[in-house]
């Protein structure tokens, strides 16, 4: 199978992934609804309750509203610019006239890759950390920015760094950031859920402890710690799962980036050699920055580290990643990770 292949099955993969992510959302939702639906319209049958249509009406459009909203705040901010993002992990910019052979040498190769792969030229920055790491970000080619480490600039070979920089061009190439940033954006709604019931039971539980033992009082209570309770649960609930899927989505990208780079370099070797380095270096790909957990899809390799057994991270694994980068000079993306 021919890295074209790859990139095609890497597509379909995700493509699925994304209609899985919008059922999920979608089920949320009205799950949620119908959960608050049933709870404010105080009845033990689901079906009365969901003949009342203005009721019906007014819930979902309040879920749809937090969920939307949340999303639409989110996308705001992530759609700053890579230079924003680049500035908060530390990142300074490299310019052509700097006297530093290295950091002429990432330039150079920045160029190399922005002419294999057919977009422009971007902005480069260096973070001042010794890890071998490297970084794309931007809404857009026309924003985009590469960032990379001093430990990648200065223990890498020229050939590797072509793999790594091919790597996080095929990000930009193939839409990757735009892709993150809407399932980021979509994640953060479902949070909003969970975050607003969290608001609704605090509330609640103070009113409780300070009403009056009025059994109007202490029915409405109840009614709204049921509806927090609701909005919490499914809330986090839809976070956790909703981040599982973006893992996933994220991890498949990464096998999309790795063939775009054997693309544009024509050679496994540079970027199976980056990453070899990368498992026997001490710090590995782990970045010190304090902002780096919230960039963590971006980086060419985990820049932090992830939970649940690797379940939320958001790179497979560098042995998998290597073993199809190097048998036979072929990639392959594992249905197991």
């Amino acid at each position: 199978m021919n890295f074209f292949e790859h990139q095609d099955r890497a597509r379909r993969h995700t493509s699925l992934l994304v209609l899985l992510m919008g059922v999920a959302v979608i089920s949320l939702i009205s799950l949620a609804s119908g959960a608050l639906i049933l709870i404010l319209h105080n009845q033990k049958s689901m079906l009365v309750a969901l003949t009342d249509w203005q009721l019906v009406g007014d819930v979902t459009v309040v879920v749809l509203a937090m969920v939307l909203g949340g999303s639409l705040y989110k996308a705001a901010q992530l759609r700053a610019g890579g230079k924003k993002v680049a500035e908060r992990l530390g990142g300074r910019l490299l310019s052509n006239e700097s006297k530093d052979v290295d950091e002429h040498r990432v330039l150079n190769v920045v160029e190399e890759m922005a002419i294999a792969s057919g977009t422009l030229v971007p902005a480069v920055y260096l973070l001042e950390d010794a890890a071998i790491n490297a970084f794309a970000a931007g809404w857009a080619p026309q924003d985009a920015v590469i960032g990379i480490t001093r430990g990648a600039m200065c223990l890498l070979n020229r050939e590797e760094l072509q793999g790594v920089i091919a790597h996080k061009f095929s990000h930009i190439y193939n839409g990757d950031m735009r892709l993150n940033t809407r399932l980021t954006a979509i994640v953060h709604g479902l949070l909003l859920l969970g975050l607003t019931g969290t608001l609704i039971l605090r509330t609640a539980s103070y009113r409780r402890s300070s009403s009056n033992d009025d059994k109007k009082d202490t029915n409405f209570s109840q009614a709204i710690m049921k509806v927090g309770g609701t909005l919490w649960a499914l809330g986090y609930a839809g976070t956790f799962f909703g981040n599982l899927i973006k893992a996933r989505i994220s991890r498949e990208r990464e096998f999309l980036a790795d063939a775009s780079a054997v693309q544009f370099t024509r050679t496994p070797q540079g970027i199976a050699s980056a990453l070899k380095k990368i498992g026997s270096h001490s710090q590995g790909s782990t970045l010190q920055a304090i902002h780096a957990q919230e960039f963590s899809h971006l980086y060419f390799c985990d820049g932090v580290k992830a939970g649940l057994g690797g379940m939320m991270s958001t790179h497979p694994p560098l042995a998998v990643r290597i073993t199809g980068l190097t048998r036979n000079g072929m990639l392959g993306s594992p249905s197991n990770v």
